[in-house]
Protein backbone atom coordinates (compact mmCIF):
# COMPACT_ATOMS: atom_id res chain seq x y z
CA UNK A 1 0.00 0.00 0.00
CA UNK A 2 1.14 3.44 -0.85
CA UNK A 3 0.58 7.15 0.25
CA UNK A 4 1.46 10.69 -0.83
CA UNK A 5 3.44 12.62 1.37
CA UNK A 6 4.72 16.11 1.21
CA UNK A 7 8.43 15.70 2.54
CA UNK A 8 11.44 19.01 3.30
CA UNK A 9 11.05 22.74 2.43
CA UNK A 10 9.90 23.14 -1.14
CA UNK A 11 7.73 20.42 -0.98
CA UNK A 12 8.55 17.10 -3.68
CA UNK A 13 6.23 14.76 -3.68
CA UNK A 14 7.23 11.23 -2.61
CA UNK A 15 4.93 7.80 -2.92
CA UNK A 16 6.22 6.12 0.00
CA UNK A 17 5.61 2.47 0.97
CA UNK A 18 4.35 1.52 4.82
CA UNK A 19 7.96 0.70 6.66
CA UNK A 20 8.25 -3.20 8.47
CA UNK A 21 6.65 -3.33 11.87
CA UNK A 22 9.45 -3.13 14.43
CA UNK A 23 12.15 -2.08 12.13
CA UNK A 24 14.33 0.91 13.07
CA UNK A 25 15.54 3.12 10.53
CA UNK A 26 18.62 3.52 8.82
CA UNK A 27 19.50 7.43 9.87
CA UNK A 28 21.43 9.06 7.43
CA UNK A 29 23.33 12.93 8.42
CA UNK A 30 24.77 14.61 5.18
CA UNK A 31 26.78 16.86 6.01
CA UNK A 32 28.22 19.14 2.58
CA UNK A 33 27.53 22.58 0.27
CA UNK A 34 25.34 23.25 -2.64
CA UNK A 35 26.38 19.81 -4.46
CA UNK A 36 24.16 18.24 -1.50
CA UNK A 37 21.35 20.53 -1.43
CA UNK A 38 20.72 21.51 -4.72
CA UNK A 39 17.52 20.16 -6.01
CA UNK A 40 17.00 18.60 -2.24
CA UNK A 41 19.22 15.51 -3.48
CA UNK A 42 18.72 14.09 0.48
CA UNK A 43 15.62 13.95 -0.02
CA UNK A 44 15.52 12.11 -3.21
CA UNK A 45 17.77 9.73 -1.70
CA UNK A 46 14.90 9.66 0.82
CA UNK A 47 12.07 9.34 -1.33
CA UNK A 48 13.62 6.54 -3.70
CA UNK A 49 14.42 4.27 -1.48
CA UNK A 50 11.06 4.31 0.60
CA UNK A 51 9.68 4.03 -2.43
CA UNK A 52 10.88 0.52 -2.60
CA UNK A 53 10.19 -2.84 -0.18
CA UNK A 54 12.80 -2.83 2.78
CA UNK A 55 14.32 -0.97 5.53
CA UNK A 56 12.99 2.89 5.94
CA UNK A 57 15.63 5.99 5.67
CA UNK A 58 15.55 9.01 7.73
CA UNK A 59 17.75 11.96 6.68
CA UNK A 60 18.95 14.98 7.66
CA UNK A 61 21.33 17.96 6.18
CA UNK A 62 23.21 20.80 7.38
CA UNK A 63 24.60 22.60 4.20
CA UNK A 64 26.68 25.65 3.61
CA UNK A 65 27.10 26.96 0.18
CA UNK A 66 30.74 26.36 -0.92
CA UNK A 67 31.89 25.10 2.07
CA UNK A 68 34.76 23.49 3.03
CA UNK A 69 34.82 20.26 5.63
CA UNK A 70 36.55 23.11 7.85
CA UNK A 71 34.16 25.65 7.29
CA UNK A 72 31.03 23.13 7.84
CA UNK A 73 32.92 22.58 11.58
CA UNK A 74 33.48 25.99 12.07
CA UNK A 75 30.78 28.11 10.04
CA UNK A 76 27.55 25.79 10.58
CA UNK A 77 25.88 23.85 13.22
CA UNK A 78 27.09 20.49 11.60
CA UNK A 79 28.95 19.55 14.24
CA UNK A 80 25.90 19.81 17.25
CA UNK A 81 23.63 18.05 14.46
CA UNK A 82 26.03 15.45 14.51
CA UNK A 83 26.99 15.18 18.30
CA UNK A 84 22.74 15.42 18.98
CA UNK A 85 21.64 12.83 16.96
CA UNK A 86 21.04 9.71 16.61
CA UNK A 87 22.98 8.46 13.52
CA UNK A 88 23.94 5.44 11.66
CA UNK A 89 25.67 6.96 8.56
CA UNK A 90 27.12 10.21 8.39
CA UNK A 91 27.78 11.56 4.51
CA UNK A 92 31.07 13.45 4.35
CA UNK A 93 31.32 16.22 0.95
CA UNK A 94 34.01 18.69 0.89
CA UNK A 95 33.55 21.60 -1.57
CA UNK A 96 33.69 20.78 -5.01
CA UNK A 97 37.32 21.31 -5.92
CA UNK A 98 38.96 20.61 -2.63
CA UNK A 99 39.37 24.34 -1.80
CA UNK A 100 41.06 27.48 -3.96
CA UNK A 101 44.20 26.29 -6.14
CA UNK A 102 46.06 27.89 -9.01
CA UNK A 103 49.13 26.60 -10.30
CA UNK A 104 51.38 28.58 -12.90
CA UNK A 105 47.72 30.87 -13.09
CA UNK A 106 45.84 27.71 -14.00
CA UNK A 107 42.83 26.52 -11.82
CA UNK A 108 42.78 22.77 -11.04
CA UNK A 109 41.54 20.60 -7.95
CA UNK A 110 43.45 21.21 -4.84
CA UNK A 111 46.43 18.88 -2.85
CA UNK A 112 44.27 17.02 -0.89
CA UNK A 113 45.69 17.94 2.32
CA UNK A 114 42.81 19.67 3.41
CA UNK A 115 40.29 16.94 2.81
CA UNK A 116 42.22 14.37 4.43
CA UNK A 117 43.20 16.61 7.38
CA UNK A 118 39.72 17.66 8.10
CA UNK A 119 37.66 13.84 7.65
CA UNK A 120 40.06 12.96 10.16
CA UNK A 121 38.78 15.37 12.93
CA UNK A 122 35.20 14.69 11.37
CA UNK A 123 35.70 10.35 11.92
CA UNK A 124 36.92 11.15 15.17
CA UNK A 125 33.48 12.42 16.38
CA UNK A 126 31.73 10.07 14.46
CA UNK A 127 33.17 7.26 15.85
CA UNK A 128 32.09 8.36 19.37
CA UNK A 129 28.34 8.61 18.11
CA UNK A 130 28.69 4.68 16.90
CA UNK A 131 28.34 5.68 12.86
CA UNK A 132 30.27 5.08 10.01
CA UNK A 133 31.62 7.93 7.79
CA UNK A 134 30.58 7.58 3.80
CA UNK A 135 32.25 9.95 1.58
CA UNK A 136 30.42 11.69 -1.00
CA UNK A 137 32.89 11.76 -4.29
CA UNK A 138 31.71 14.32 -6.73
CA UNK A 139 31.89 15.22 -10.25
CA UNK A 140 34.45 17.75 -12.17
CA UNK A 141 33.08 20.39 -13.82
CA UNK A 142 31.35 20.68 -17.20
CA UNK A 143 34.43 22.31 -19.18
CA UNK A 144 37.07 20.49 -16.99
CA UNK A 145 36.47 17.16 -16.91
CA UNK A 146 40.28 16.47 -16.60
CA UNK A 147 39.56 17.22 -12.89
CA UNK A 148 38.00 14.26 -12.35
CA UNK A 149 41.01 12.06 -11.52
CA UNK A 150 42.60 15.08 -9.18
CA UNK A 151 38.76 14.32 -7.10
CA UNK A 152 39.13 10.24 -7.65
CA UNK A 153 42.88 10.12 -5.90
CA UNK A 154 41.92 12.61 -2.96
CA UNK A 155 38.77 10.81 -2.07
CA UNK A 156 40.17 7.14 -2.09
CA UNK A 157 43.00 8.65 -0.17
CA UNK A 158 40.65 9.92 2.42
CA UNK A 159 38.51 6.93 2.67
CA UNK A 160 41.73 4.09 2.61
CA UNK A 161 43.16 6.46 5.73
CA UNK A 162 39.88 6.48 8.13
CA UNK A 163 38.62 2.75 6.53
CA UNK A 164 35.11 4.56 5.26
CA UNK A 165 33.16 3.68 1.94
CA UNK A 166 32.85 5.94 -1.25
CA UNK A 167 29.52 6.89 -2.89
CA UNK A 168 31.40 6.83 -5.99
CA UNK A 169 28.91 10.06 -7.64
CA UNK A 170 31.93 11.11 -9.81
CA UNK A 171 32.06 7.84 -11.30
CA UNK A 172 28.78 7.39 -12.38
CA UNK A 173 28.65 11.48 -13.86
CA UNK A 174 31.64 10.41 -15.77
CA UNK A 175 29.85 7.50 -17.05
CA UNK A 176 27.04 9.40 -18.18
CA UNK A 177 29.30 12.16 -19.94
CA UNK A 178 31.26 9.39 -21.65
CA UNK A 179 28.38 7.27 -23.12
CA UNK A 180 25.14 9.32 -22.74
CA UNK A 181 26.33 13.08 -23.99
CA UNK A 182 22.74 13.90 -24.45
CA UNK A 183 21.26 13.62 -20.81
CA UNK A 184 21.87 16.83 -19.13
CA UNK A 185 23.75 16.29 -15.84
CA UNK A 186 24.24 20.12 -15.05
CA UNK A 187 22.48 23.56 -14.14
CA UNK A 188 23.43 25.85 -16.65
CA UNK A 189 26.86 26.80 -14.58
CA UNK A 190 28.29 24.01 -15.51
CA UNK A 191 28.95 23.54 -12.07
CA UNK A 192 25.88 22.15 -10.32
CA UNK A 193 23.65 19.07 -10.85
CA UNK A 194 20.46 19.68 -12.95
CA UNK A 195 17.60 17.77 -11.25
CA UNK A 196 18.87 14.88 -13.47
CA UNK A 197 22.18 15.22 -12.61
CA UNK A 198 20.53 14.84 -8.83
CA UNK A 199 18.79 11.97 -9.36
CA UNK A 200 21.71 9.92 -10.75
CA UNK A 201 23.84 10.79 -7.88
CA UNK A 202 20.76 9.92 -5.26
CA UNK A 203 20.83 6.39 -7.03
CA UNK A 204 24.55 6.46 -6.09
CA UNK A 205 23.51 6.92 -2.55
CA UNK A 206 20.66 4.44 -2.79
CA UNK A 207 22.56 1.43 -3.77
CA UNK A 208 25.27 2.12 -1.49
CA UNK A 209 22.83 2.60 1.16
CA UNK A 210 20.55 0.25 1.02
CA UNK A 211 21.79 -2.28 -1.59
CA UNK A 212 19.05 -1.53 -4.02
CA UNK A 213 18.96 0.37 -7.53
CA UNK A 214 16.52 2.92 -8.44
CA UNK A 215 15.09 0.65 -11.14
CA UNK A 216 11.37 1.34 -11.20
CA UNK A 217 11.30 4.39 -9.51
CA UNK A 218 10.69 6.83 -12.54
CA UNK A 219 7.64 8.85 -11.59
CA UNK A 220 8.50 8.48 -7.49
CA UNK A 221 9.97 12.18 -7.75
CA UNK A 222 6.40 13.82 -9.45
CA UNK A 223 8.61 17.22 -10.14
CA UNK A 224 11.01 15.05 -11.73
CA UNK A 225 10.11 14.58 -15.56
CA UNK A 226 12.51 12.33 -17.85
CA UNK A 227 11.95 9.28 -20.00
CA UNK A 228 11.54 5.41 -19.01
CA UNK A 229 14.79 5.28 -21.34
CA UNK A 230 16.83 8.06 -19.77
CA UNK A 231 15.92 7.18 -15.96
CA UNK A 232 17.14 3.93 -17.18
CA UNK A 233 20.26 4.59 -18.31
CA UNK A 234 21.23 6.99 -15.01
CA UNK A 235 19.99 4.08 -12.98
CA UNK A 236 22.61 2.18 -15.09
CA UNK A 237 25.29 4.24 -14.86
CA UNK A 238 24.53 4.78 -10.72
CA UNK A 239 25.23 0.97 -10.95
CA UNK A 240 27.80 0.44 -12.70
CA UNK A 241 29.54 3.06 -10.90
CA UNK A 242 29.18 1.51 -7.28
CA UNK A 243 29.96 -1.94 -8.92
CA UNK A 244 33.23 -0.69 -9.75
CA UNK A 245 34.14 0.90 -6.78
CA UNK A 246 33.49 -2.48 -5.43
CA UNK A 247 35.68 -3.81 -7.71
CA UNK A 248 38.91 -2.17 -6.44
CA UNK A 249 38.46 1.23 -8.95
CA UNK A 250 39.35 3.38 -6.49
CA UNK A 251 41.53 1.58 -4.73
CA UNK A 252 45.64 2.17 -4.91
CA UNK A 253 45.47 5.40 -7.58
CA UNK A 254 48.66 6.92 -8.45
CA UNK A 255 48.97 10.17 -7.28
CA UNK A 256 47.59 12.68 -9.61
CA UNK A 257 50.24 15.77 -10.55
CA UNK A 258 48.66 18.79 -8.46
CA UNK A 259 51.24 21.18 -9.06
CA UNK A 260 54.84 22.20 -7.98
CA UNK A 261 56.35 25.23 -7.42
CA UNK A 262 58.70 26.30 -10.62
CA UNK A 263 62.31 24.19 -9.42
CA UNK A 264 65.18 27.20 -9.36
CA UNK A 265 68.85 26.81 -9.77
CA UNK A 266 70.78 29.80 -7.66
CA UNK A 267 74.18 30.30 -8.71
CA UNK A 268 76.43 30.88 -5.71
CA UNK A 269 79.08 33.24 -6.98
CA UNK A 270 76.11 35.54 -8.36
CA UNK A 271 77.14 39.54 -7.13
CA UNK A 272 74.69 40.85 -4.74
CA UNK A 273 74.13 44.30 -6.75
CA UNK A 274 73.34 42.43 -9.88
CA UNK A 275 70.49 42.24 -8.64
CA UNK A 276 69.82 45.54 -7.98
CA UNK A 277 67.89 47.89 -10.52
CA UNK A 278 64.25 47.82 -11.66
CA UNK A 279 62.78 44.85 -13.55
CA UNK A 280 59.94 44.30 -15.20
CA UNK A 281 58.16 41.18 -17.29
CA UNK A 282 55.37 38.92 -16.94
CA UNK A 283 54.31 36.07 -13.97
CA UNK A 284 51.54 33.42 -14.05
CA UNK A 285 50.18 34.08 -10.74
CA UNK A 286 47.15 34.05 -8.69
CA UNK A 287 43.96 33.77 -11.81
CA UNK A 288 45.91 34.81 -15.11
CA UNK A 289 49.18 36.56 -16.69
CA UNK A 290 50.18 40.24 -14.77
CA UNK A 291 52.58 42.48 -15.91
CA UNK A 292 55.33 42.36 -13.08
CA UNK A 293 57.27 45.69 -12.14
CA UNK A 294 60.30 45.16 -9.52
CA UNK A 295 62.24 47.64 -7.73
CA UNK A 296 65.18 46.48 -5.81
CA UNK A 297 67.59 48.25 -3.58
CA UNK A 298 70.55 46.45 -2.05
CA UNK A 299 71.85 47.05 1.23
CA UNK A 300 74.53 44.51 1.52
CA UNK A 301 72.70 40.99 2.15
CA UNK A 302 69.66 42.99 2.76
CA UNK A 303 67.41 45.54 0.58
CA UNK A 304 64.08 47.29 -0.19
CA UNK A 305 61.54 48.10 -3.14
CA UNK A 306 58.46 47.82 -4.17
CA UNK A 307 56.44 45.40 -6.39
CA UNK A 308 53.94 46.32 -8.88
CA UNK A 309 51.17 43.58 -10.47
CA UNK A 310 48.47 44.44 -12.80
CA UNK A 311 45.93 42.57 -15.47
CA UNK A 312 44.54 44.97 -17.05
CA UNK A 313 42.16 42.99 -19.13
CA UNK A 314 40.27 42.17 -15.47
CA UNK A 315 41.54 45.32 -14.11
CA UNK A 316 43.02 44.73 -11.56
CA UNK A 317 46.43 46.81 -9.99
CA UNK A 318 48.47 45.94 -7.29
CA UNK A 319 51.37 47.60 -5.38
CA UNK A 320 53.29 46.51 -2.61
CA UNK A 321 56.70 47.31 -0.84
CA UNK A 322 59.09 44.55 -0.18
CA UNK A 323 59.12 42.56 3.22
CA UNK A 324 61.86 40.81 4.40
CA UNK A 325 63.96 41.37 1.50
CA UNK A 326 67.69 39.51 1.27
CA UNK A 327 70.01 37.65 -0.83
CA UNK A 328 71.25 34.48 0.33
CA UNK A 329 73.53 32.03 -1.64
CA UNK A 330 72.63 33.70 -5.02
CA UNK A 331 69.02 33.55 -4.28
CA UNK A 332 66.66 36.95 -3.93
CA UNK A 333 64.24 36.46 -1.51
CA UNK A 334 61.20 38.61 -0.46
CA UNK A 335 57.39 39.07 0.46
CA UNK A 336 54.46 40.69 0.38
CA UNK A 337 51.31 41.42 2.04
CA UNK A 338 47.71 42.15 0.94
CA UNK A 339 44.98 43.86 2.78
CA UNK A 340 43.70 40.29 3.38
CA UNK A 341 46.73 39.72 5.43
CA UNK A 342 47.87 36.92 3.14
CA UNK A 343 51.56 36.59 2.56
CA UNK A 344 53.21 36.03 -0.74
CA UNK A 345 56.92 34.87 -0.80
CA UNK A 346 58.94 35.34 -3.87
CA UNK A 347 62.25 33.49 -5.08
CA UNK A 348 64.14 34.56 -7.60
CA UNK A 349 67.62 33.51 -9.57
CA UNK A 350 69.76 34.98 -12.31
CA UNK A 351 69.94 33.44 -15.47
CA UNK A 352 71.80 34.61 -18.56
CA UNK A 353 70.63 38.37 -17.59
CA UNK A 354 67.07 37.79 -16.66
CA UNK A 355 65.41 37.60 -13.29
CA UNK A 356 63.69 33.91 -12.92
CA UNK A 357 61.37 33.08 -10.03
CA UNK A 358 58.70 31.92 -8.39
CA UNK A 359 55.33 32.40 -5.72
CA UNK A 360 54.02 30.91 -3.01
CA UNK A 361 50.84 32.01 -0.96
CA UNK A 362 52.07 31.55 2.48
CA UNK A 363 49.16 30.06 4.21
CA UNK A 364 48.70 27.68 6.81
CA UNK A 365 45.01 26.43 5.63
CA UNK A 366 46.07 23.94 3.05
CA UNK A 367 43.00 24.03 1.84
CA UNK A 368 44.20 27.96 0.00
CA UNK A 369 47.06 27.34 -2.50
CA UNK A 370 48.69 29.20 -5.24
CA UNK A 371 52.12 28.86 -7.08
CA UNK A 372 52.94 30.77 -9.63
CA UNK A 373 56.44 31.94 -11.74
CA UNK A 374 57.81 35.33 -13.25
CA UNK A 375 60.21 36.61 -15.78
CA UNK A 376 62.34 39.38 -15.53
CA UNK A 377 64.58 41.92 -17.59
CA UNK A 378 66.43 44.84 -16.16
CA UNK A 379 65.13 48.16 -17.29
Amino acid sequence: MRFAALLIGTGILLAQPNSPLGEEPLRVLFLGNSYTYFNEMPAMVMALANAQPGRRLEVKSTTRGGATLEDLWNLTPALTDLRSGKWDVVVLQDQSTLGQSYVEARWGVNDPAGLLRWTRFWNEEIQRKGAKPLLYLTWARKAHPEFQSGLNYAYSEAAREIGASIAPAGLAWQRIRQTQPQIELFDPDGSHPSPQGSYLTACVFVEILTARTCEGTNGVILRLKMSDETQRWLVQAAHFAVEQWRAGALTNLARPNFGTAKVLTPTAETAIDAFNGKWSGKAMILDGEYAMDLMVEMKGKTCSGSLGLENTAKKIRLAYPLANCAVDSGTLLFATSDPRLLVDEYRAVLEGGKLIGSHNLRETNPYKRILGSFELQKD
